[in-house]
């Protein structure tokens, strides 16, 4: 019985740390969040990617500039500040 209980709590810690958010930065300086890593599709002219709602989605390959893992914790710049310009 404790095997079980052992294995069970160390296979969520490992599922847990799977689930990775990547920022797709646009040539335009816009950012799409997705909950999977965007793949280069095989023809090499668009990337690939789930987005929030669980469905496929495809964006031009010239049209990205960066793609990058979502920090856990926001960036100073990211922290919405009203009355600030």
């Amino acid at each position: 019985m404790k095997n079980i209980v052992v294995l069970a709590l160390l296979s969520s810690f490992v599922f847990t740390g799977c689930a990775r958010h990547y920022n797709i930065i646009l040539t335009n300086n816009h950012t799409i969040s997705t909950t999977s890593k965007p793949k280069l599709n095989k023809t090499g002219d668009a990337f690939v990617y789930k987005d929030h709602a669980g469905k496929l989605a495809t964006l031009p390959a010239g049209s990205v500039k960066t793609i990058e893992p979502q920090s856990s914790s926001p960036t100073e710049d990211a922290i919405f500040k009203p009355g600030q310009k």
